[in-house]
């Protein structure tokens, strides 16, 4: 029997979509193409169907025409290549449909290629969105950013994404466009997008913790004055403790406890010391203290340090692992009298296991060099 089979994936689509593997139906879909056709296409098929039939028995004639009556009658054919002609019509129409959406779009695709050397030196006016969205247009977007020959050409471009900034930000090629724009646009030309980061409640945090989003939150923080990010930020300490153990989303945190002013580092140091068990058993927790530790005022690092000596399994966690074993060190440089010999002793009884781990070694190294003064 003759039947078409679509291969998705299998060909490009100035290939063809439709694979006809029948010469019979390959006439009839061509033939059906055309209304004017299908008369002939009817001819055809019964100028077919009776040189194939004639002289045989009957029941040739039923093994060739696949009918199971007793007496078969060879105008019965023509009902059969009726319904053949009405599927072929249907597969025709969809092929010229195929066919001619095909042409538009390399016509498309041309006349863009044609193109696409001036508008890298032109005006991309109304399309700035548009190809931000696709991979080449986001590398043709950034260009034109890059290259802009003032603040007020960046900001013409840069207000097309304008009410656009929440579903940028988590496409794969729009999130460069912000980044670039964050790159090269003045800070106050960037308050639009703050304004749609504080938009939404809830979205700054979700963005923080957003594979591609992050990377806009970061760049905004580190760019734009305190006061512009005031109100992101707030949003961000009250979920602090839920970021703090995120794979994505600590870095957020990481980056205020470097770059935040000296009340946000504050109150997020408290937030690491009450939730001091729960953050630094977390995976990325480690990197969490051991940023803390490292850009903390000399009072923060105490409270620090005495929050992870009260659990003696938070600190044996943290001198396993990366960045943790840092923190360690922090902790017995930070440590004073009492409290640091009984940091020491409690890592000394787990030398052992500690020398096993890579990480560990570091800790145990300096356990070992700060006990032999005393022996």
């Amino acid at each position: 029997a003759a039947w078409i089979r679509f291969r998705p994936g299998k060909y490009p689509l100035t290939s063809g979509l439709v694979v006809v593997q029948s010469r019979a139906m390959a006439g009839l879909v061509a033939a059906a193409a055309s209304p004017h056709a299908r008369e002939a296409a009817t001819n055809i098929s019964v100028s077919q169907h009776c040189v194939l039939t004639a002289g045989t028995s009957s029941q040739d004639h039923q093994n060739h025409c696949g009918r199971r009556a007793e007496h078969v009658d060879c105008c019965d054919f023509a009902e059969m290549d009726a319904c053949t002609v009405r599927k072929a019509t249907r597969f025709s129409t969809m092929v010229s449909t195929c066919s001619t959406t095909t042409v538009d779009w390399q016509s498309g695709v041309e006349e863009s290629g044609e193109d696409s050397d001036s508008d890298c030196d032109g005006s991309l006016a109304g399309q700035v969105w548009l190809l931000s969205q696709e991979p080449g247009g986001s590398r043709k977007v950034q260009e034109a950013l890059e290259v802009a020959p003032s603040d007020m050409a960046r900001e013409a471009l840069a207000e097309e994404l304008h009410g656009h900034v929440a579903k940028a930000m988590r496409c794969p090629h729009a999130n460069h466009v912000l980044q670039k724009c964050i790159a090269v646009m003045r800070p106050e030309s960037l308050q639009f997008i703050v304004d749609e980061l504080s938009a939404r409640e809830g979205l700054v945090v979700h963005a923080a913790k957003h594979r591609y989003a992050c990377r806009v939150v970061q760049h905004t923080l580190s760019k734009c004055s305190a006061s512009q990010t005031a109100g992101l930020v707030e949003a961000l300490l009250r979920e602090a403790s839920f970021l703090a153990c995120h794979a994505i989303g600590h870095h957020t945190i990481v980056q205020l406890l470097a770059r935040g002013t000296e009340d946000q580092h504050y109150r997020l140091v408290r937030v690491i010391e009450r939730n001091m068990r729960c953050i630094s058993l977390s995976p990325p927790g480690a990197a969490v203290i051991h940023a803390a530790l490292d850009s903390a005022a000399a009072q923060d690092k105490l409270w620090i340090s005495r929050a992870v000596l009260q659990d003696s399994e938070v600190l044996l966690s943290l001198a396993r692992r990366r960045q943790g074993n840092l923190a360690v060190v922090h902790i017995l440089q930070t440590l004073q009298d009492r409290e640091h010999e009984q940091a020491c002793h409690l890592l000394v009884q787990h030398m052992e296991e500690l020398r096993s781990f890579k990480r560990g070694r570091v800790v145990a190294g300096r356990v070992a060099s700060a006990s032999r003064p005393s022996a």
